[in-house]
């Protein structure tokens, strides 16, 4: 029952350097084709095609394409180059259209500098969508499911054996190459595509690894990178699974204790273990109909994460849920389910749910022995009960046909350093996986929100992170030490 909505929480990175920067040789240059952005109505927004290798390590061989996207810099006078922008697991959408956001968030003096530069990851939406045959997306497009009972973890033991065996059969062309190293390698392509000697990235959380590796791999090609919250690329992806089941069980206290001290407004609950019980109680009560719909308990769980992870969220989505509760219509409805803009065209219709499992299983290898996970769940459930009969669950990872550590060992001596952002109350990834990404890249410095937080820049940090991010992108001048920014005044 606490299913797919949990997994998007659920994603982890891990990194393991190679020696060298490619398997392959520098691909030729291309001439890019750029024309309207399907689904975008911003006429500056333009769209091209690249060609990467399906795999790199054979440059000549099968080719995929990338769709990626351009908003020129506001100031061709101090234009420094091009960044690349990406965040969330590999499987969230909306990638191609990151510019118009950043653009509408970004400090002036850095927004100036910057053609920004959006692109879909290989395999996702507009660049050679893959399929698991599948008539509809997960929750959030990620497959995830809660076991109560010994019957119910056997019944999803065979379907996540089933759906490994779908994706095998409908993609196990790409199913070896979705890896995070490859999207690094695609954007030293999507570099070369656009005539740059060296790129600038912002990037969160499996996605902000990426620009670790990235520098990992291309030092030399790295100016300016932003890795938000990214994750500790040694514990892909199991690992990060497990770690983080306490980390959400905190934010939920949290959440609670907030919603609690406004019983009044919410009517959930006066003490944390009232609003948690309540809570809890609509997602096994579920499914249910309010506000002329039926919920879910994995829809109810995904609104209950979101004010568990961001503090800007936590009163809209108290006021859902109390909404649901009385039977009416949630006063700030959140997207449930992944879909491509109107305009878009060619995609499976459970693309989002394909690519964030294939990227989780080929990255790293998962436990093989089905009872090593049922007995995670009997370890973790009864010290984490809202959210371990989910996190410790199996996972069609258990059954992958390709099974190889692709891990990239962060970090060297001729790394360049990177701005790393972190937070205090991150109820997805650890503050120690930002410690350890700004440690392996030398000379990093670390910004610290002490506040429940995620996304940090240039969405949801205070003006602490916001100003220290913005300076480097327009400056490339880095904190001389790390910083600690002070909570901010959260709203409700």
């Amino acid at each position: 029952m606490l299913g797919a909505a949990l997994t998007a929480v659920l994603l982890g990175t891990s990194l393991t350097a190679p020696a060298s920067a490619g398997p392959g040789k520098q691909p030729p240059a291309q001439r890019l084709k750029w024309g309207d952005c399907a689904g975008s109505h911003v006429p500056e927004l333009r769209c091209a095609r690249v060609k990467v290798p399906l795999d790199h390590r054979k440059p000549q061989g099968r080719k995929i394409e990338v769709m990626i996207s351009r908003l020129p810099a506001t100031d061709q006078a101090k234009r420094r180059g091009v960044l690349l922008s990406a965040r969330g697991g590999p499987g969230q959408h909306g990638g191609l259209y990151l510019p118009l956001d950043y653009a509408d968030n970004m400090a002036p003096e850095a927004r100036a500098r910057y053609d920004l530069i959006g692109f879909d990851v290989r395999f996702l939406e507009q660049s050679t969508p893959i399929t698991c045959g599948y008539p509809s997306e997960e929750p959030e497009g990620f497959w995830n499911r809660g076991a109560q009972s010994r019957a119910e973890f056997e019944l999803h033991v065979v379907e996540a054996r089933q759906y490994a065996r779908d994706c095998q059969k409908h993609a196990g062309w790409a199913l070896p190459h979705a890896t995070l190293e490859n999207i690094a390698r695609d954007m030293d392509v999507i570099r070369t595509a656009l005539g740059e000697k060296r790129i600038s990235f912002l990037g969160a959380d499996a996605l902000g690894t990426v620009g670790a590796i990235y520098a990992t791999l291309f030092p030399q090609r790295t100016d300016r990178f932003v890795l938000d919250n990214p994750l500790d690329p040694s514990k892909l992806w199991q690992q990060s699974r497990i770690e983080r089941i306490s980390l959400m069980e905190k934010g939920f206290d949290d959440f609670s204790a907030w919603i609690a001290a406004r019983d009044d407004e919410f009517g959930l609950g006066t003490t944390a273990a009232q609003v948690e019980r309540t809570v809890s109680d609509m997602w096994k009560d579920a499914p249910f109909h309010a506000g002329g719909r039926e919920w879910t308990g994995d829809e109810l769980v995904y609104y209950t994460i979101l004010g568990v992870f961001f503090d800007a969220f936590a009163w809209p989505m108290a006021a859902n849920l109390s909404a649901i509760r009385r039977g009416d219509e949630p006063p700030a409805p959140w997207p449930l389910y992944p879909g491509v803009r109107p305009g878009v065209s060619g995609v499976p219709v459970d693309n989002h749910t394909a690519v964030s499992t294939a990227y989780m299983c080929a990255e790293s290898p998962w436990q093989t022995k089905t009872e090593s996970y049922w007995r995670d769940l009997q370890k973790y459930t009864p010290l984490y009960p809202n959210f371990g009969v989910a996190a410790a669950n199996v996972f069609p990872c258990a059954f992958w046909s390709y099974r190889k550590d692709n891990r990239v060992t962060v970090g060297g001596r001729h790394t360049p350093p990177a701005l790393v952002l972190g937070a205090t109350g991150n109820s997805i990834v650890p503050l120690s996986n930002a410690r350890a990404v700004a440690t392996a890249l030398r000379g990093s410095r670390l910004v610290v929100e002490n506040a429940h937080g995620h996304e940090l820049y240039p969405f949801f940090g205070s003006a602490c992170v916001q100003d220290r991010a913005n300076r480097y992108l327009a400056t490339g001048e880095l904190p001389r030490a790390d910083v600690r920014c002070p909570a901010p005044t959260q709203t409700g």
